[in-house]
């Protein structure tokens, strides 16, 4: 769900200087292979609620004052909350126990026949590298195009992101303002990007967020895979304003804490 999520919070981040009330955002998400996915992003002034279709009944919450995020599971009345700290010692967790992992395959690889050795070499480089850290990567650069398109009713003109000479990413952006958030509801959605973004970029993860580029909001967003091909592709379908329910933005009454998962060697 959280990556989702997050492609959510960085499609549909932008500033305006519109005086309208709280913000209900409606997003489709497509990727290869997958059943498609819609996302309902509600926001109002330091809080945010996120519903996404293929978790149930799974609901994200943020509020701003603490950088704090909730994870609902309604059907169960329990919730978790975390950020980019706990995020940050998690993923510490799991590159230790990795690690472990990784070296105790090696010990017994020293004891079994050449066959079987190399077959269990095979598996490791399938099981992946040590846990991705913080990594340095060139900037995003970003291309006008010179072609338009439009989504949920939106105009947007596109551009091409690249990495290096490899495109990554195909953007939509819309003038600033053409969604009609008012000044605190996008304040609310930077927030959640910039904190969201701490912690994808503690998981070793790229490509999913528009730092640096032009000016205007991503209302269509295309990610492309090594190939070229498009993988994957976030639309905002609908864009509504209006009061929006203050107790959606809260864990509900009688909701139990549990604590985030630990993955400390033993």
């Amino acid at each position: 769900m959280l990556k989702n999520v997050m492609c959510a919070a960085a499609l549909c981040f932008g500033v305006s200087v519109a005086a309208l009330a709280d913000t209900k955002l409606e997003i489709q998400h497509t990727q290869s292979g997958k059943p498609a996915e819609s996302q309902t992003v509600m926001i109002t002034a330091g809080k945010v609620r996120i519903e996404q279709s293929q978790t149930g009944d799974t609901v994200l919450l943020f509020h701003q004052s603490t950088n704090t995020f909730y994870a609902l599971q309604n059907d169960r009345k329990t919730y978790m909350t975390f950020d980019p700290e706990t995020a940050g010692e998690m993923m510490g967790q799991m590159s230790e126990m990795q690690k472990q992992m990784m070296a105790q395959l090696e010990e017994r690889m020293a004891e079994i026949p050449e066959a079987q050795r190399e077959q269990m070499k095979a598996m490791m480089s399938k099981m992946g590298q040590p846990m991705p850290e913080m990594q340095e990567k060139e900037p995003t650069r970003y291309e006008a195009r010179g072609d338009s398109g439009s989504a949920g009713g939106i105009d947007c003109r596109w551009y091409d992101a690249f990495e290096g000479a490899k495109k990554i990413r195909e953007l939509c952006l819309a003038r600033e303002g053409a969604m009609g958030m008012d000044s605190s509801d996008a304040a609310t959605m930077k927030a959640m990007q910039s904190s969201m973004q701490s912690m994808v970029e503690r998981f070793g993860n790229s490509g999913m967020w528009q730092d640096d580029m032009p000016g205007g909001m991503p209302v269509r967003v295309r990610h492309l895979d090594d190939s070229g091909n498009v993988s994957s592709e976030q639309v905002v379908s609908n864009v509504s304003h209006g009061a929006l329910d203050q107790s959606l933005f809260e864990v509900p009454a009688g909701y139990e804490k549990q604590e985030m998962p630990s993955f400390k060697p033993r």
